[in-house]
């Protein structure tokens, strides 16, 4: 698939009064990079968004693509063959409808949208319309909240996803200490029962079942008791000890409460203020809980224990420890400034818990270095992506907020609200803002931390893809062009005065693609970007109009400029990311191909390559192998990352970027049976188990039945 403009060249237009050809730059801003030729209305197209952020579950289920679910909701109740057809088109109506609906900015819970959008469809009284939608409503797997590709989406679903890691820590850290208590509770309650006070009449009688109480005298059972009774077999030294660790585990206040009242903030400063006045209570419940933990096991020794258990203060409070902690969330918003930016790396390098997620808005600003400088202090947890592509990133994400220190998810949101979700893509496809992640726990070197993902055409310095127009001539032509940083400013109003329509003097001195103008040199040094009757000037294709017209736009030597720096900072991260490459083909001669993901669904891809040429019938039927090995469609596959998501180990893209399964021991048939359930096309087939022995064997093989 080639992106497509019907439209003819545009010839140079000129204002009123001068004969240089130069428009307003007011007529610049209302273009559009030419890679968003092939895309209209984004709503006919099945894509990761909206998502749904998803209310209950587990870890793993805290985000779902609406088209993933329907998709499993097809596969649930819709019949095989024609006797389905009829339902799977409504659902798949139904979905179309909620995202045009979220599209208006319509968002909100599922099930509303989900109710609205039946009610809309149903509006003609068709009745087999109305039994459809009413079973598909039944059968709706999933609750939670729906989201766009907005401005709005990197807090919303970083804060989402925290609160859910936030809330199982907090209940495993309630049930240790609840369970620490009751021991405690019940070492005190043993000594106090040895006790004369323990044995009188009325502490016997609280001993026993109140359906039992007439059965004993009580008063004669506690003169018989009463002889043995003595002092405290517990040191009073331990009494104490134990009453005030009792008193700081019911005391305290950092867990149980609502995460987001009291560890979210809107700036670094204040979540940093917030956590230096907790060190105190922090350090007093590390200290309850070691004292506590020697007490219940009888493995306290006053010699040894007391006086370096006494010595845990705020200052001991350090990452390990303060893993067991809540961590602070910072959610700032685009438009932040230098010192704010420069503030969040202050309080990174502070090594305090705090994981911040910055809109930006402007990649060629400070925010679009913000990552790769929080690289450099190497106790972060760093994850750079795209709007467009959080869903696709969601395990890194999740791994940053599991992190037990510092951690920055820097995520681009396009120039403005409008197309977000093409702005965002476009940053990622044009190397404006790349995708990568650091991960200080991964192992000793960058070789083990640093990771360069997910961004196309890797292998590039800038992707490229064909575009097919008609020239003033009304001839078909076609050109190989590159998706480059000042392609991406064609989006951004801010640049439209760096962008210009070719003079006539420009035009005779020859235009030259950006990429290839810098590649020849400089900026300022051999020639200006505006070129001269002696040089060229670099130029990208832009598109406007209802009709698509396609026209050339010179770039300036600011914008120049700013352009091959986005080319270093992409050089610089490719040189990082080879150095995982010479290790792996060092240690792992027989090493997959590290997984690469794609900007925009394949029904959708961002300036698509060319299709391959199609596959005969036996080519495309791709009969299973001999045995019980799974196995792939491979042609049919869509590139839809659902299976590398889940294990990019056994399943990896061939040189046509279609999945392929190239080490089925290297998960397990759990990996596969989700697999197949999230394939857009269902064309993986999970075989027969390796592991007889693998947990939830049963219920596995049976889900795994619909895909033989």
């Amino acid at each position: 698939m080639v992106a497509t403009v019907t439209a003819p060249v545009a010839a140079p237009r000129r204002r009123p009064g001068t004969t240089d050809g130069q428009p307003r730059p007011a007529a610049v801003s209302r273009l559009r990079p030419a890679l968003f030729a092939g895309f209209g209305d984004l709503t006919r197209l099945r894509y990761d968004f909206p998502l749904v952020l998803v209310s209950e579950g587990d870890d793993r289920t805290w985000v779902e693509s609406l088209s993933g679910l329907v998709d499993r909701l097809v596969g649930e109740i819709a019949p095989t063959g024609s006797a389905g057809e009829r339902l799977r088109r409504t659902i798949l109506r139904l979905e179309r409808e909620i995202r045009t609906a979220v599209a208006r900015g319509e968002a909100g819970p599922l099930e509303v949208a989900w109710d609205g959008a039946a009610r809309r469809l149903s509006d003609d009284g068709d009745e087999a319309l109305a039994v459809d939608l009413a079973r598909a409503r039944e059968a709706m797997p999933l609750a939670g909240e729906l989201v766009g590709c907005d401005a709005a989406l990197p807090a919303r679903f970083v804060t989402h996803a925290w609160r859910r890691v936030q809330e199982r820590r907090a209940r495993e850290a309630l049930a240790t200490i609840e369970a620490l208590e009751a021991r405690l509770s019940g070492l005190v309650r043993a000594d106090f029962l040895r006790s004369a006070a323990g044995r009188k009449p009325a502490q016997l009688r609280a001993g026993v079942g109140t359906g039992q109480h007439d059965l004993f005298d009580f008063a004669a059972m506690a003169r018989l008791l009463a002889a043995p009774s003595g002092a405290s077999a517990v040191p009073e030294a331990r009494q104490r000890r134990i009453a005030s660790v009792l008193d700081v585990l019911r005391a305290q206040r950092l867990f149980g409460g609502d995460p987001a009242a009291d560890f979210a903030f809107a700036s670094t400063d204040a979540a940093l203020a917030a956590y230096r006045a907790r060190l105190p209570e922090m350090a007093r419940l590390l200290r309850a809980l070691a004292i506590a933990e020697l007490e219940t096991a009888g493995r306290f020794v006053e010699a040894t224990h007391e006086q370096p258990l006494a010595a845990v203060d705020a200052a001991a409070v350090g990452p390990e420890a303060g893993g067991l902690f809540p961590d602070y969330l910072v959610c700032i918003g685009p438009g932040a400034d230098e010192a704010s930016l420069a503030g969040v790396l202050s309080a990174l390098a502070s090594g305090a818990p705090l994981k911040v997620v910055v809109a930006i808005d402007d990649p060629f600003g400070f925010g679009g270095r913000l990552a790769e400088a929080a690289m450099g202090l190497g106790n972060a947890f760093v994850l750079q992506t795209t709007a467009s592509h959080l869903y696709a990133a969601r395990e890194r994400v999740r791994a940053a907020l599991e992190y037990r220190g510092p951690a920055l998810l820097s995520v681009c949101i396009g120039p403005s609200s409008v197309s977000g979700y093409l702005q965002s893509a476009a940053a990622l496809e044009s190397r404006a803002v790349p995708a990568f992640s650091y991960d200080p726990s991964a192992g000793p070197g960058w070789a083990q931390r640093f990771s360069l993902h997910d961004n196309p055409q890797p292998e590039s310095a800038w992707p490229r893809h064909r575009l097919s127009y008609a020239d003033q001539a009304g001839q078909r032509v076609t050109e190989e062009i590159p998706v480059t940083a000042a392609d991406f400013a064609v989006c951004d109003p801010r640049w439209s005065a760096h962008l210009a329509r070719p003079t006539a003097e420009q035009q005779q001195a020859g235009l030259v693609p950006v990429d290839a103008w810098l590649a020849e040199g400089e900026p300022g040094t051999r020639r200006s970007a505006q070129g001269s009757a002696q040089g060229s000037a670099p130029f990208v294709y832009a598109i406007g109009g209802e009709g698509g017209t396609l026209v050339k736009l010179v770039v300036d030597e600011r914008l120049a400029r700013a352009t091959r720096e986005r080319a270093e900072a992409w050089s610089r991260l490719r040189d990082l990311d080879s150095l995982k490459v010479e290790r792996v083909a060092v240690e792992a001669p027989a090493a997959t191909e590290v997984e690469r993901g794609t900007t925009i669904p394949a029904e959708a891809a961002l300036l698509p390559e060319a299709p391959p040429e199609a596959a005969s019938p036996a080519e495309a039927a791709s009969p299973a192998p001999a045995g019980d090995d799974p196995y792939i469609e491979t042609p049919r596959c869509t590139t839809c990352n659902e299976c590398t998501g889940i294990n990019s180990r056994m399943f990896i893209y061939n040189e046509n970027r279609q999945a392929v399964i190239a080490d089925p021991a290297a998960g397990t048939f759990r990996d596969l049976v989700e697999a197949a359930e999230r394939c857009q096309v269902a064309i993986i087939h999970p075989g027969k188990p390796r592991n007889p022995n693998e947990p939830g064997l049963d219920e596995l093989l049976e889900r795994a039945a619909a895909f033989v």
